[in-house]
């Protein structure tokens, strides 16, 4: 009787460690490629963060805040975006359109969250559903062998 209940804890000691060693696996793969998705979801909210500042210097006719410049519309777009942030956008907007600032602004903030909204989705879709359905078949597997 005692040799068989060894038998059975022996058996468990080692699905319990066949399962360590796949999930730990499935983890490591997880936190190495988490720092490769922020990354290119990082730079990709650059690029729409800069993109959303362009239409609105663009939309706004932004350049014409500035008297003393004396280049293009197009040069003086594509240095303020890359050079301004935001608030000092906005209060070029402030400064131009008066009072429609207000609504001006809560639109590209309502923008702005939007689409950081779809950078964030697609990436974190992008990563969890394949570690998700590597997880999902480590587990049928185990099942499947635990049950034979």
């Amino acid at each position: 009787m005692l040799m068989l209940s060894s038998c059975i804890v022996s058996a468990d000691n080692r699905a319990a460690r066949s399962i360590a060693w796949w999930q730990w696996a499935w983890l490591l793969l997880a936190a190495v490629s988490l720092p490769l998705a922020a990354y290119h979801a990082y730079q990709e909210s650059q690029q729409v963060a800069r993109a959303l500042r362009v239409q609105l210097i663009e939309r706004y006719s932004l350049w014409e805040s500035d008297p003393l410049y004396r280049g293009t519309p197009q040069s003086w777009t594509r240095f303020a975006a890359w050079l301004l942030d935001i608030d000092q956008l906005m209060e070029r907007v402030r400064a131009k359109h008066g009072a429609l600032a207000d609504q001006i602004e809560l639109d590209f903030r309502r923008d702005t969250a939007l689409a950081y909204g779809r950078i964030i989705a697609v990436y974190l879709l992008g990563w969890g559903a394949p570690l998700g359905l590597l997880y999902g078949a480590g587990w049928l597997y185990q099942r499947r062998r635990s049950r034979s």
